[in-house]
């Protein structure tokens, strides 16, 4: 059995903790949009700080930057926004700048990646090129078209490529229904840290305090709150995870 499924026999729910994946394990967080990487900021720290190997390929995209906050941006320049926020708080998160990788893909009308063979290649040049053993993204089952997209590039890539990997597909607040396999639990202090990551995405925190009534930061620790709550476990905070295994026998 390979050493990838064998970390994960016990029976699910599990929690993730400090020394639960090798430190040589190299990780990849593939972000549908700039921000999908802080969602999970949590868990990607843990590992990050042990000395797990990272990279996070950002899919560019200007949606989600309301014209009133970039008065007469193209979708372009309002894509550049977006690439900054995610730099600032990659900085912030200790990320090197030579670990965020940039991906301007085919996109669809509403400026998501679209499912073409141009970016089904692209994906397929940045997994084989990072090596992965886990890969880091929102689940396919989801309301967001951007989510389903890489979700299922990325399914087809791993599959294709016959490489041993790991999926971990974390539950978003768009997320319609997914089983939680691992989590990442945690408290106040940490969900202050957080917080102050998300808060980096400023088009996405001024857009849902517009929308919303609340800002990017207290929907997703609302989310992370509500796992904890299902999960009944005594931390107030948790993030989610499904676990899908590829080219892995037994």
């Amino acid at each position: 059995m390979h050493k990838l499924k064998m970390l994960w026999q016990q029976a699910f729910p599990q929690p993730i903790r400090e020394g639960f994946i090798p430190r040589n394990f190299r990780l990849l967080v593939v972000g549908p949009h700039p921000d999908d990487f802080d969602s999970i900021g949590v868990t990607l720290r843990l590992l990050f700080r042990e000395g797990n190997p990272l990279h996070v390929l950002v899919i560019r995209t200007g949606s989600g930057v309301e014209d009133n906050y970039a008065p007469g941006l193209t979708l372009e320049k309002k894509a550049v926004i977006r690439d900054e926020e995610q730099r600032a708080s990659a900085r912030f998160f200790g990320l090197p700048e030579a670990a965020l990788i940039f991906l301007n893909p085919e996109r669809d009308a509403q400026d998501q990646m679209s499912e073409t063979a141009v970016n089904v290649s692209a994906l397929t040049e940045i997994i084989a090129d990072t090596a992965p053993d886990i890969i880091f993204l929102p689940h396919g089952n989801d309301s967001n078209n951007g989510h389903r997209v890489t979700c299922a590039i990325v399914r087809q890539v791993v599959a294709r490529q016959g490489r041993p990997v790991a999926l971990f597909l974390n539950r978003d607040a768009k997320t319609i229904s997914m089983r939680t396999d691992l989590y990442m639990p945690f408290g106040e202090e940490m969900a202050r840290w957080k917080a102050e990551l998300l808060r980096f995405h400023d088009t996405q925190q001024q857009r849902n305090l517009a929308t919303r009534g609340q800002g990017f930061d207290e929907r997703v620790l609302m989310l992370n709150a509500q796992i904890a709550k299902e999960l009944k476990i005594v931390a107030p905070y948790a993030e989610a995870f499904e676990v899908e295994f590829y080219n892995v026998a037994g």
